[in-house]
């Protein structure tokens, strides 16, 4: 084949990347690209959790009132608003792969910054920077795993991202509460945010031994390392005819952002963007900041006590995110969003019932394992995977962007909100059961939109998602 021979001629850029390709056999070679950029995720997790554990010692350290508590705890959110936008060109112009390493960059500067702070705007600065990271990240690792994952596998694929911020959420989790065993309270908070250097560094060494996107190869005229991608990723299918497809797919767009504005793109981009906001408006995120302050409030006055009620939430949440990656290839998108949209409103009413009769005591903690349950699922996984799958390739970055700039601004209202919507609703009806309840109504909204809206991508390949909206249009 021609194909064949070009890639014996063509030189070879990625040295390190094409001798990771020849350690692992059909399928593997995927999982380990895949799990690489998912890294992105866990430092995600890692670091935008560690503020859980460290929030009860920071609220006593520096006399924080609801307002500046709150923002204290969300602020690292402002970053990852700021991170998109920051890294759609640079994603377009240097690769998915340069952004996770500028991603890692941030992440160490960001956990240095906030271990050594003397003030709170000085620590709330350097959250913000290491937030940047998390939004550059947040934006490059589900579309480069998007870009590199056979259709018939990339549900699995996408939402090995989802796991690895469960996963990260559960390791931050389970150092601030040893660090809160083992060391004085006005310095275990400093080594818990120290402590993110030490997985940066497995995450950039890491990236050494893995490509660029072929999509975004192809798309700078790299044709040779395309192929050569290709071929290493999916060995059941032609890489020269799957190369010929993406070339189609990107003559057909032109990549502006007036392209987004066209009829059928822009009901993809309305469609990205509610998935971004229901991903943090439905409730979990708001409630999983705080969790160790509602635990607190239901009877585990030790701040490491509860710390490690919070270890056993989180490790729920990895095995469940483990059941959506079962699930999500097999019923698709569209069925796991709407059942976990319903069961969330009932579990949010649940909760709320709850801390209106104030209960204390085990209940709480399996009220709140409900309540994650159908976001570790469905609500949190699918927003991540389907905003990086439903765009055409040209307009992908632009588009995901977009899309994770308004995920961001729905993680930090979120968050932020919610110690002032709980003091609201204890002032109005004596307890915070209201914030749950009105959760659960945006729950209802998220199942009948997804009724009417959220299109079926389970089986397609990117090109044909895009041709999708070519077609709508």
């Amino acid at each position: 084949m021609a194909g064949e021979a070009n890639l014996t001629r063509a030189p070879n850029p990625q040295p390190l990347a094409t001798k990771a390709a020849g350690l692992f056999g059909r399928d593997q070679y995927v999982f380990f690209l895949s799990f690489v950029a998912a890294m992105g995720g866990f430092l995600f997790g890692y670091d935008l959790v560690m503020i859980s554990g460290a929030q009860i010692y920071l609220r006593e350290q520096f006399h924080l009132g609801p307002a500046a508590f709150g923002f204290a705890t969300s602020s690292a959110l402002l970053g990852c608003m700021l991170g998109p936008t920051l890294g759609a060109k640079l994603c377009d112009r240097l690769g998915r792969k340069s952004i996770l390493w500028l991603a890692a960059v941030l992440f160490t500067a960001g956990a240095v910054g906030t271990a050594l702070p003397k003030d709170m705007a000085t620590f709330n600065a350097f959250r913000i920077v290491g937030g940047i990271g998390v939004g550059l990240a947040s934006l490059a690792s589900p579309m480069y795993i998007a870009e590199i994952a056979p259709a018939r596998i990339r549900g699995q694929l996408g939402i090995m991202y989802q796991l690895a911020i469960t996963i990260g959420c559960l390791a931050a989790t389970v150092v601030a509460y040893g660090l809160a065993r083992s060391l004085p309270a006005e310095v275990s908070w400093r080594w818990m945010f120290a402590s993110i250097v030490v997985p940066v560094l497995v995450f950039a060494i890491l990236l050494l031994f893995v490509p660029q996107s072929p999509r975004w190869l192809a798309e700078q005229g790299r044709d040779d390392e395309a192929l050569r991608v290709l071929a290493d990723i999916d060995p059941r299918r032609d890489p020269e005819l799957e190369l010929k497809e993406i070339r189609s797919s990107l003559s057909r767009q032109s990549g502006s952002i007036r392209e987004l504005l066209q009829p059928g793109i822009r009901n993809a981009l309305f469609i990205g963007i509610t998935l971004a906001l229901l991903n943090n408006w439905t409730g979990w995120t708001s409630v999983a900041f705080y969790l160790p302050t509602l635990f607190q409030r239901a009877g585990y006055a030790e701040a490491s006590s509860a710390i490690g009620q919070n270890i056993i939430v989180q490790v729920a949440n990895v095995l469940l995110t483990l059941i959506a990656i079962r699930l999500v290839d097999r019923w698709g998108r569209r069925p796991l969003w709407l059942t976990a949209s319903a069961a969330m409103s009932i579990c949010l009413l649940a909760a709320g019932l709850v801390f209106k009769f104030q209960i204390t005591g085990p209940l709480v903690l399996v009220v709140i394992m409900m309540c994650m349950a159908p976001h570790s699922i469905g609500l949190g996984p699918l927003p991540w995977l389907m905003m990086s799958e439903i765009y055409p390739t040209r307009i992908r970055a632009r588009a995901v962007a977009i899309s994770t700039t308004f995920l961001w601004l729905a993680g930090f209202s979120g968050p932020y909100a919610f110690p002032i919507l709980d003091a609201a609703s204890r002032k109005a009806i004596g307890s915070g059961a209201g914030v749950f309840w009105l959760y659960s109504m945006i729950c209802i909204f998220s199942l009948l939109w997804g009724l009417k809206f959220l299109p079926e991508t389970k089986g397609r390949s990117l090109e044909d998602i895009g041709k999708l909206w070519m077609r709508k249009g």
